[in-house]
């Protein structure tokens, strides 16, 4: 009930629209009602004085109000999609990175794409025909109770069952069969998402036969468990349908005894058009809970940031950690930093260097907010990091991750991400800075040329290239690369480090566990044990780093 209730609360002035679909679709069942009762009445008068213009009148008056229950109904849905979906990506970008940094790809999507259409089919086909076959079931039993009380009672325990009990006894038992569905719906998207993004590798070590039947058996479970609903649904219908034939008997007896028109009799049947339509209630009402609830335990996250500061920062001069202190959420009995110390002035090249999984990466993105730390504090240019407003924080840093980011898009929207400032002349000369303009001017739409992370247009090192490019297009004082070259050849690492050497002059963080990368550094520090401590270049000769 909270979930219905959230629901029609988020519809807000559409509440209104609503009842005006609400209310065509009343009429023009009435007005349906009209014709068939009229069309019954001219049969058994054998069509003596035929009330041609009047059906005709009603039909086309009909057709309209029928027309704008279905305009209006779905404009409703529509604009609560668009709203729904707007409120998702703000959510997300609310959330990010923190929160969805262990989330998988593909339940994030099944929210945005899937559960937001069926709580489309929610408000445009189940929320409209259940009042509707309310309002009219109410009118329809008060109506046969002044033809005949008998007649009133019988459409009443009528309507009741195929309108509410079976629908209602129905869901109860749908209910763990939509939770399965969705879950192995889930699952299925999960593995084919893995099979898509991992087929190289799966090719390479012959187990993708191996994640095909996985494949198949998930699909397998979602068929089956989507059959035994649909079976229960069919098995609703046909009792619904007995309950009718059963009513219409009933009626009929009782015109029998008591001299009523077969008139009514005849339309009894027809009257069911709208209370049938409650029985696919329980299949779309389960399914659209079950996507409802998703989707607002989204919107109840609470980010890992609270973003309430209000100090404003200029280009970054200095940063400062002291005694900081930080373990994940996921484990909680895992310290990976502690008692950190670090101070970074303008301009420096700051290397961190150390095993894999030791929390180089960690430290940046508590630079960057991603994350709070659970002790110490962090200051940048004198000001507490929980002071400064989170996107003046951001737009001062330009991060390059270890995989590069290619977005769906051509390679000049890659490069400016829709900022009109950045010129076309810009991008040539940065792209010159990363070596790659040649081989953008070979292709055939140059930046025009669509792109994709699916796509092998581009090697591993272009696309990183491309990365920085981006990173060195965009105005900020701090450049963090994350482990930028791990995947690198020496060709395409010395590309990258010589041109932020040459071309940037803010601060630059490197974390890295390669030695190579630190050629362009000032300071080198490694971090151990969730420790750091400066070291000199002298002595990273003589260490080695996994």
């Amino acid at each position: 009930m909270k979930l219905l209730v959230r629901l029609l609360r988020n519809a807000g002035k559409l509440n209104f629209i609503l009842c005006a679909s609400i209310l065509s679709g009343t009429v023009a069942t009435f007005l349906q009602l009209g014709i068939i009762l009229l069309g019954f009445i001219s049969l058994l008068h054998s069509f003596q004085d035929f009330p041609w213009l009047v059906i005709i009148l009603l039909a086309v008056i009909g057709g309209f109000c029928r027309f704008g229950e279905q305009y209006l109904g779905h404009l409703v849905a529509f604009k609560i999609l668009s709203k729904f979906r707007n409120l998702t990506y703000r959510k997300v970008i609310q959330l990010a990175p923190a929160k969805l940094d262990h989330q998988h790809s593909s339940d994030l999507l099944k929210v945005i794409d899937q559960d937001i259409e069926q709580i489309e089919i929610f408000y445009a086909h189940t929320l409209s025909p259940v009042v509707i076959g309310l309002i009219v079931s109410a009118i329809q039993v008060v109506y046969f109770w002044t033809i005949q009380p008998l007649i009133g009672i019988i459409a009443l325990i009528s309507y009741v069952i195929v309108g509410a009990m079976l629908p209602l006894f129905n869901q109860q038992l749908l209910k763990k069969t939509a939770v399965q569905l969705n879950r192995v719906d889930a699952e299925h998207q999960r593995l084919a998402a893995e099979t898509v993004t991992g087929k190289f590798e799966l090719q390479q070590y012959q187990r993708d036969q191996e994640q095909l039947d996985k494949l198949d058996q998930a699909a397998n479970d979602y068929w089956r468990v989507n059959r035994r609903k649909t079976m229960r649904q069919d098995q609703q219908g046909m009792l619904m349908q007995l309950v009718l034939v059963l009513g219409t008997v009933a009626v009929l007896l009782v015109s029998l005894l008591t001299q009523v028109s077969l008139v009514w009799v005849l339309l009894f049947p027809f009257t069911f058009s709208r209370v049938l339509a409650l029985g696919s209630l329980p299949g779309s009402l389960s399914g659209g809970l079950v996507a409802a609830h998703h989707l607002f335990d989204l919107f109840d996250e609470h980010s890992a940031i609270d973003d309430s500061g209000v100090s404003k920062i200029g280009s970054i001069q200095q940063i400062h950690l002291n005694q900081v202190q930080f373990t994940y959420p996921e484990r909680l009995n895992d310290t990976i930093l502690q008692d950190i110390n670090l101070s970074i002035k303008d301009g420096e090249r700051i290397g961190i260097i150390g095993p894999s999984g030791e929390g180089k990466s960690t430290i940046v993105k508590l630079i960057m907010r991603w994350y709070e730390s659970q002790k110490g504090t962090i200051t940048i240019n004198e000001n507490q990091i929980t002071d400064l407003k989170l996107f003046e924080l951001r737009s001062q840093i330009n991060y390059v991750p270890q995989n590069a980011r290619i977005f769906e898009g051509s390679i000049r929207e890659n490069l400016s991400l829709r900022d009109e400032q950045v010129t076309d002349e810009k991008m040539w000369q940065v792209l010159e800075w990363v070596h790659l303009n040649t081989t953008i001017k070979q292709l055939p739409d140059q930046l025009n040329t669509k792109i994709s992370s699916g796509q092998e247009l581009l090697s591993a090192g272009e696309a990183q290239r491309l990365e920085l490019a981006r990173a060195l297009l965009h105005d900020g004082s701090l450049l963090i690369l994350d482990e930028p070259t791990s995947n690198l050849d020496v060709l395409n690492e010395a590309l990258i480090l010589n041109a932020v050497k040459q071309h940037y002059d803010g601060t630059v963080v490197i974390v890295t566990h390669r030695r190579s990368s630190l050629a362009i550094c000032d300071r080198v520090l490694q971090l151990n044990n969730g420790r750091l401590k400066d070291m000199t270049k002298s002595s990273l000769k003589t260490q080695t780093v996994l």
